[in-house]
């Protein structure tokens, strides 16, 4: 364990940005930042992302917030985006397209930095949609309504904060499950989070995760995956698995990502069976 390791917050996408209650304030009160940068470079309108952002968190009640107008990987070498980089408390990726985040971030030295200070030096460390699923490795992209046919879904290195692990975001929305159940048939990944909309997975230093929010979170594990056919057949025929472990968590809800299993809380609600 990294005792000076940040914290990380996965977001489902499609948060509440308008009010004053809700994952993003939820996300502030855990972290207590004084300095957020908020990157909005997987997003088509970027500018007038980071303008939103800037005026929500403003609400919420931080002052100082930057908007890091990176669009390619040059702009990366910024040495004001560096400077901010070494030295905001929060650093939150907007949504939009991951594959473009990976394009764009991945083996530079801006990288470099936030990876460093995550895992050293306490940094905390947020995405929402394609900026909580780049911090994957493998990420995963494409596959939607694709149900479970082989080569539906394509991946690729994403940053590694969540090494081994594949998040999926919209995920009950879209209808998910098939897609990373598939994924984790193939044998690249063994583990998997899939976060719904307006919800968050918050995970501290010493890997527990937390969900706050209005959805679900879905932890997935395919350490004991009994049987996959994934290898034995061609493009676009149906995957067969079976036992891929699954833990649905709502807000609340607390998991040992070490262990991979909930923590029960002290007392358990009793099911009451419809009469």
């Amino acid at each position: 364990m990294h005792n000076n390791k940040g914290t990380l917050t996965l977001i489902g996408g499609a948060e509440d940005r308008q009010s004053n209650t809700g994952v993003l304030q939820k996300l502030l009160e855990k972290t207590q930042p004084k300095t957020i940068a908020v990157i909005p470079t997987a997003s088509m309108y970027g500018y007038e992302l980071g303008d939103e952002y800037r005026a929500c968190f403003r609400r919420l009640g931080v002052d100082n917030i930057e908007i890091l107008d990176i669009k390619e990987r040059r702009d990366t070498e910024e040495a004001r985006y560096l400077d901010i980089a070494r030295t905001a408390d929060l650093i939150f990726f907007t949504g939009g397209d991951q594959v473009k985040l990976a394009h764009v971030f991945l083996h530079t030295g801006f990288l470099q930095v936030i990876k460093d200070r995550y895992f050293q030096s306490g940094l905390h460390l947020a995405g929402t949609s394609a900026g909580a699923m780049i911090m994957s490795d493998p990420l995963i992209y494409d596959g939607d309504d694709k149900d479970f046919q082989k080569g539906a879904v394509f991946f690729e290195p994403g940053f590694g904060v969540t090494a081994s692990i594949t998040v999926d975001t919209h995920f009950m929305e879209r209808g998910r499950i098939p897609r990373i159940c598939a994924f984790l048939a193939s044998g690249h990944s063994k583990r998997g989070i899939g976060v719904g909309e307006n919800t968050a997975a918050f995970i501290t230093p010493d890997d527990k995760l937390e969900v706050f929010g209005a959805g679900i979170v879905v932890m997935f594990n395919a350490d004991q995956m009994r049987y996959s056919n994934f290898h034995d057949i061609k493009e676009n025929e149906l995957v067969d698995v079976d036992n891929i472990a699954t833990s649905f968590l709502v807000q609340g809800s607390r998991f040992d990502m070490t262990k991979w299993a909930q923590i029960k809380p002290s007392r358990r609600k009793k099911i009451i069976a419809a009469s």
